[in-house]
């Protein structure tokens, strides 16, 4: 499963509580096992990591990239650091967490 999250107008843990939001309303619209799944795996996304360091390692990772437009960069953290996704690809106004094992949920 992969999520896209923007980070053009906000930080990566208020991006994952907007996109909670997001997936709560579509959910009440019509529900389906892959969104409670992505709510699910946010939710414990939210509740499991250091933001303050993972903020700070987006922000460090975006200063090497300098003006690079590069698509999609993968970023290199530690494997407890996203709990519990695995990966976290960042793009210049979005990131993508993916790796989320259906064990987890």
């Amino acid at each position: 499963m992969e999520i896209c999250l923007d980070l053009s107008r906000h930080c990566i843990q208020t991006a994952a509580r907007l996109k909670v939001e997001h997936l709560i309303r579509q959910c009440l619209k019509a529900p389906d096992q892959e969104t409670e799944e992505m709510i699910e795996g946010l939710t414990d996304f939210l509740s499991q990591n250091d933001f303050g360091e993972l903020r700070r390692r987006i922000d460090l990772a975006r200063k090497s990239l300098g003006d690079d437009p590069a698509p999609l960069v993968p970023l290199d953290l530690p494997d407890d650091m996203l709990k519990p996704f695995s990966r976290l690809t960042l793009g210049p106004d979005s990131c993508l967490l993916s790796g989320l094992s259906v064990k987890a949920l």
